[in-house]
């Protein structure tokens, strides 16, 4: 193997490419910081156990001198999670960060195994409050990276976590619904509750189609289910919707919308843009990770903006050769 050759999915970035995403970065940080944001650093190797009780199978996982196990870090809210844990920091408390994160992607996908992310975690605040400042937050730090065109979509953890805890499904079926909705396999679906027939048969058949109008797709999900969880999550989604729409004028719902993270609780949002099929923006409530660190429960909201989205979307149609004329 030469000694030049890249590490499967690292790149390089030159010239523009690098000052402007560090410029995105920098600008990002310090809006956030304007506005009453604490930032934090924190270290790029943890112990593989602050993201999980299970050694993951997609991170970077090392041995240090003494044989512990090390992980480079794959979100940094798990690692303010520990923070606030393990130190006297006082909530409520609001923190800003930037930095790399590390994600083993299948070889074939051809996505980027490390990604610059800035994000924010509102921590001990009330609810309505935490959630509204989020979306503030981060509408704020797309303006200032400059994306012009994007919409916040919603949804709410519980609903699919509700559906897969009642269905008592194994790991493995877990992972295969998983991807019959991420995939929005509408066969795919309707074979499955015919293999494990539940109450909630009509509503993952209809999936696929729960996305879009705030108040149609929950109209619609609405005539599907009757168990109270499930409708406590949508009247949950539509206070939340009607209480920002001033504040988020362009929005949507995708009741399909998978927990990127394990430990979201409540509402889900991300956003989108027209140029870039990932999200520019995921973030979401996550009151029980503290837990995880021998801390008590604190009602939290957090996102994370991938910076890598936000340049290509603004970006991708400027000339990058490697003749060096864009230094």
């Amino acid at each position: 193997m030469k000694k030049t050759r890249l590490a499967a999915g690292m790149q390089d970035k030159l010239f523009k490419r690098a000052r402007v995403m560090y410029q995105i970065e920098r600008q990002i940080s310090d809006a956030l910081m304007a506005t009453g944001f604490h930032r934090i650093e924190t270290p790029t190797l943890e112990h593989y156990q602050v993201f999980g009780d299970e050694v993951n199978p997609t991170a970077y996982n090392l041995f240090d001198q003494k044989g512990d196990l090390l992980t480079l870090r794959s979100d940094v809210t798990s690692q303010i999670a520990r923070v606030i844990a393990s130190t006297r920091v006082h909530t409520p408390i609001k923190f800003s960060y930037s930095g790399k994160v590390f994600h083993c992607h299948e070889a074939q996908r051809g996505l980027a195994n490390e990604a610059t992310q800035a994000g924010v975690e509102i921590v001990g605040y009330p609810v309505q409050q935490a959630l509204k400042e989020a979306l503030v937050s981060a509408r704020q730090a797309l303006e200032v990276a400059g994306v012009k065109v994007y919409q916040f979509e919603f949804s709410h953890a519980s609903i699919l976590q509700l559906i897969f805890e009642e269905l008592a499904l194994s790991e493995s079926q877990r992972y295969y619904l998983a991807g019959l909705i991420r995939d929005k396999s509408i066969t795919g679906l309707k074979a499955f509750t015919q293999a494990y027939p539940s109450i909630f048969d009509s509503f993952i058949q209809q999936l696929p189609y729960l996305f879009g109008d705030v108040e149609e797709v929950l109209a619609a999900a609405r005539q599907l289910t009757q168990h109270e969880g499930l409708l406590s999550a949508l009247d949950s989604l539509e206070l939340l919707t009607q209480s920002v729409a001033q504040t988020v004028p362009r929005m949507s719902l995708d009741l399909a919308q998978l927990s990127d993270l394990p430990y979201y609780t409540g509402m889900m949002f991300k956003v989108f843009g027209d140029k870039v099929p990932d999200a520019f923006v995921s973030g979401g409530r996550y009151d029980k990770l503290f837990e995880r660190f021998g801390a008590k429960e604190l009602t939290a909201v957090g996102w994370a903006m991938d910076i890598d989205s936000v340049y290509q979307a603004i970006y991708d149609d400027l000339d990058f050769g490697g003749d060096g004329n864009d230094v």
